[in-house]
């Protein structure tokens, strides 16, 4: 029987799980921890929606079977996009919502694919989504809102949420799903905000391509393997109250269901059935909603995760509001009551314009109170923000004093110590203006503001006075930002030769320096520099090589993730190849040449072409496929064909090993062989030339009667393959992604000495051990709870090869 806790037991460090390449990433419980920190009190709030859930799940199975219903969400899906594919189609909004609906009412066509172990479990949710048909004005709508931003990633700290920061603001949470559809960038698929947290972040947060399902049309923005909806089946199910089923620890941990076997890590891909990572706990229910599995592989709710879900819908849950009033709810069933407030006359004065930070409405005479509490700012902890208040008359101007009120700790009045914000300190019969700061010490979410211009006086809170006017408005209190650090883009180089070069990248604003990254093509080992400028010259580089560099942005502060890597290729050192050409091409030509990446089709190029603008890379040790078609003007001739490259790169095709390919005369129309690079072949740059010569085969710097020549590029790497089995087998890195602790697990058939090494993501050395005399199957335990959350990279080395491994560190 699994846990069920009252307390929340998350204030362990979530770190979050990095990037991975066809890897389901939700960062829902990362968002959660930065959350805590910013506002510890959401604890409180958590544990007291968790004592609401298990009294919930305590009562009778007619109880809750009396009070559970079809649940219909209203949803609004805001799409930001910084390019035409990110502004998805209605057509792929709509095949969301379809999956939603299968998904949660057990009518997903895949439902038939879970196990017998759990059929008897498999549950309808009994939970239903609608595109919302009016806005929270009454307004019709679509149920979609769209904005065009220029920036191209939004990151997990709720900026898309925000309009300060660019973003669209949450429509009442408590009455309708929002879903905002944004590039959240680093390999991120999306993340959903528990209940208990701020109305003005609620709500689920996916990247574009992973909005949708190709099974429901064609022509959307999706991609593969998470490409069938399931990503937002998944995050709506934390929006609604549910844990990851591995309980995002190990086989203690506990996702607060009870039919849902422990599991001591997530299962990622399609994993074979049956999948046991607790012996004792039976099989991985892999198959559910809430684990790691690709879209394909995830087809079932639980019963325990469905009643889970309905008690927030129960009277006094969280959720309840999308069940009263026939559904839609009040728009803010907590929202506290505030004292009353007014001017008795308006007759003079009034309230003509409130301006604070991106707050700034103008109104005529509103009765002596106005409540615009449907008018919302962000306002950030620890921020000062300008104010600018302006009265109006019908004639005479008189002297008017202003004040301000904040519900900082949103108890439900304005008497607590710092919570008069603005007060203008002296009369006034014109506009008055200075700063309103909120301290840090702010809780985050909505509260109310209150806004206050008394003739003659200065007012308080909850006074009825004479002449003049108050409104309230909402606040959003947010969490103090940083500014943006933001990733160099724009990568460029120029003044290329064999030795030196120059890297150029777009300047970034709030930028102190820069680190810039660069190493020979192949390798894993990075040279660092610190350029204070947008620019960096280099000297001492090799001829003929290619290079690959990045570089990030470091802000005061902060410093923003690496840009993508970008390459180029110094200058090759001189070399003069030999002549060599066909002196007539009126009978017969080259017409295509095809080799690793290059496909070149041409008509006669007077007997000669330099085609070395095209190349194609080749890693030593490999074997390519050479295919030459000849052309004739009217009769077939005999045609012989040769093909050099010049491996050692020293400016001929005379060494052991350059003439790579020979065919003698023959009609046919097309000719091919395999080219095998050799393990010694210069990395960089170098020299193909192919001929095609009448009736006998050429020399590599022949001039010739009939035909023709044409010399490309090839691009040797620096990596290489070999074919050879390597002698340490079934390697299996677990837990993965690790806390404290992973184990590398392999065996070897016959006795040998193993190395293990452990490199950062950069290609640094943490630490390295050699097993003496390893026969068999063996557990190598390795500590890291020191490091640093990221990626890292486990070698394991036995007979002169070696294998690498990707281990992520929470």
């Amino acid at each position: 029987m699994k846990q069920k806790l009252l307390a929340i037991v998350l204030l362990l460090s979530w770190a979050t799980f990095s990037a991975k390449a066809q890897e389901r990433n939700c960062h829902t419980m990362d968002v959660f921890e930065k959350q805590v920190q910013k506002n510890p009190s959401l604890l409180d709030k958590m544990n007291a929606i968790e004592a609401r859930t298990q009294s919930f799940l305590e009562k009778s199975e007619a109880y809750r079977s009396a009070v559970d219903g079809v649940v219909t969400i209203p949803v609004v899906v805001h799409v930001i996009y910084s390019n035409s594919n990110e502004n998805i189609s209605q057509a792929q909004i709509q095949s969301q919502i379809d999956v939603l609906n299968e998904d949660y009412r057990k009518l997903n066509s895949d439902a038939n694919l879970v196990p017998s172990e759990f059929a008897s479990v498999a549950a309808d949710i009994e939970v239903e989504f609608v595109m919302a048909t009016t806005d929270p004005s009454g307004n019709p709508t679509s149920g979609i809102t769209r904005k065009s931003s220029s920036r191209t990633s939004w990151g997990t700290n709720d900026d898309m949420k925000k309009t300060s920061q660019g973003g669209v603001a949450a429509w009442d949470a408590s009455r309708y799903l929002n879903m905002w559809v944004c590039n959240i960038g680093g390999g991120i698929l999306g993340y959903a905000q528990f209940p208990g947290g701020s109305l003005s972040t609620d709500g689920v947060v996916m990247s574009p391509q992973y909005f949708g399902s190709s099974d429901k049309g064609t022509g959307f923005f999706l991609s593969a393997p998470f490409d069938k909806g399931r990503t937002a089946t998944h995050e709506v199910g934390h929006w609604l109250n549910l844990r990851h089923i591995w309980g995002d620890g190990n086989c203690n941990a506990d996702d607060y269901v009870s039919d849902t076997p422990v599991a001591g890590n997530p299962n990622y891909g399609c994993p074979n059935y049956p999948t046991n990572s607790c012996s004792a706990a039976g099989n991985d229910m892999t198959m559910n909603y809430m684990d790691y599995v690709d879209d394909a592989c995830m087809y079932m709710f639980s019963a325990g995760q469905k009643s889970r879900m309905l008690a927030l819908f129960d009277t006094g849950g969280f959720r309840e509001g999308f069940v009263s009033d026939g559904g839609g709810g009040d728009p803010d069933p907590v929202d506290p009551s505030y004292c009353a407030t007014k001017g008795n006359s308006v007759a003079d004065e009034w309230i003509a314009n409130v301006t604070v930070a991106g707050l700034n409405k103008s109104t005529g005479a509103n009765g002596g109170y106005a409540d615009f509490t449907s008018t919302t700012v962000d306002l950030a902890a620890g921020s000062s923000n300008s104010v600018s208040l302006s009265p109006g008359f019908s004639g005479t101007a008189y002297n008017e004093y202003w004040r301000i009120w904040i519900d900082l700790n949103q108890d439900g009045d304005f008497d607590d110590s710092g919570e008069l914000v603005f007060d203008a300190g002296s009369l006034s019969n014109t506009t008055v203006s200075g700063t309103l700061s909120v301290p840090s010490s702010a809780t985050e979410g909505t509260t109310r503001m209150r806004v206050s211009m008394k003739y003659n006086g200065a007012s308080t809170p909850c006074e009825t006075f004479s002449y003049g006017e108050v409104e309230d408005y909402t606040v959003n209190i947010t969490g103090a930002s940083a500014p943006t650090c933001n990733a160099p883009s724009s990568l460029s180089t120029s003044s290329v030769t064999t030795t030196t070069f120059t890297l150029n990248w777009g300047a970034v604003t709030g930028a102190q320096s820069y680190n810039v990254q660069l190493r020979t093509a192949g390798s894993t080992s990075w040279s660092d520099f610190s350029p204070s400028s947008n620019s960096q010259s280099l000297t001492g580089a090799t001829a003929g090589t290619t290079y690959e560099w990045r570089v990030r942005t470091v802000c005061s502060g902060s410093t923003s993730n690496y840009s993508a890597i970008s390459s180029f290729t110094t200058a090759q050192a001189s070399v003069d190849y030999c002549a060599s050409k066909g002196n007539s091409v009126a009978d017969e030509w080259i017409a295509r040449v095809q080799f690793g990446s290059i496909n070149n089709t041409t008509g006669a190029n007077g007997g000669y072409a330099d085609f070395t603008n095209l190349s194609t890379t080749v890693n030593r040790g490999s074997s390519y496929t050479i295919t030459i078609d000849p052309q004739w003007s009217g009769t077939k001739y005999n045609e012989a064909y040769n093909v050099w490259i010049d491996w050692n790169q020293d400016g001929d095709f005379n060494d052991a090993g350059e003439a790579v390919y020979s065919r003698t005369r023959t009609k046919v129309s097309s000719v091919s062989g395999s080219v095998s690079v050799p393990t010694t072949a210069l990395s960089g740059p170098t020299r193909m030339r192919v001929t095609m010569k009448y009736n006998a085969n050429a020399t590599s710097c022949e001039t010739f009667s009939y035909g023709e020549v044409e010399d490309y590029t090839i691009n040797v790497s620096a990596s290489s393959r070999t074919a050879e089995t390597f002698a340490v087998n079934d390697v299996t890195v677990f837990p993965n992604p690790a806390r404290s602790q992973t184990v590398i697990r392999f065996n070897t058939e016959t006795e040998m000495n193993v190395k293990i090494s452990l490199y950062d993501a950069v290609g640094r050395q943490i630490n390295s051990r050699t097993l003496q005399n390893v026969i068999g199957t063996h557990d190598e335990t390795i500590e890291v709870s020191d490091l640093e959350a990221g990626i890292y990279h486990v070698f394991v080395e036995a007979n002169g090869k070696k294998e690498s491994y990707k281990l992520v560190k929470q």
